[in-house]
């Protein structure tokens, strides 16, 4: 007994034992501007399980910004691959795997995204912007030029961001 109870006080006072980060210190990181931050406070809310699927969406999206930031456009878009899946109308998420998409050099795919999220809000203007980029990108300089105009023009956005 007396070394079980030696082992537990031992492990207690042992550097780097740190008490689990409470799901609000969580939520700050999952929101915080340095990506690795955000990545561990994403995770962390991703793997508690306690979250309901609004939530889960929007950490996985903002897990998906960070990884995006990082340049590793596979696991961005694997997680808003599952900010999606959660949520199949985050027009946010659509256009940030847009994104992701045109940074691996997927063009076509961006476009398909950055439909998807105009379709799911017409007064998106960034997803159209975004979307004149990857049009210009392929040469397709006249259609990109009217993306950039139908940004400029657009009302303000039809659904608020999660955020």
């Amino acid at each position: 007994m007396r070394r079980i109870l030696l082992a537990v006080i031992l492990t207690g006072a042992l550097p780097g034992a740190a008490p689990a980060q409470s799901l609000a210190q969580q939520w700050a990181w999952c929101h915080d501007d340095d990506s690795d931050r955000l990545i561990r406070g994403c995770t962390a809310i991703i793997h508690s399980g306690r979250e309901s699927p609004d939530n889960m969406s929007r950490a996985f999206f903002n897990r998906g910004r960070a990884w995006s930031d990082k340049g590793d456009f596979d696991r961005a878009i694997q997680d808003f691959n599952e900010a999606i899946r959660v949520d199949p109308n985050y027009a946010d998420a659509f256009n940030n795997r847009g994104v992701a998409y045109a940074g691996k050099g997927d063009p076509n795919q961006a476009i398909a995204d950055f439909d998807r999220a105009i379709q799911l809000d017409p007064n998106y203007a960034i997803a159209i912007f975004n979307r004149g980029l990857a049009l210009q990108n392929l040469g397709r300089s006249a259609e990109a030029d009217q993306e950039f105009a139908r940004a400029k023009h657009v009302g303000p956005r039809l659904l608020p961001p999660k955020e």
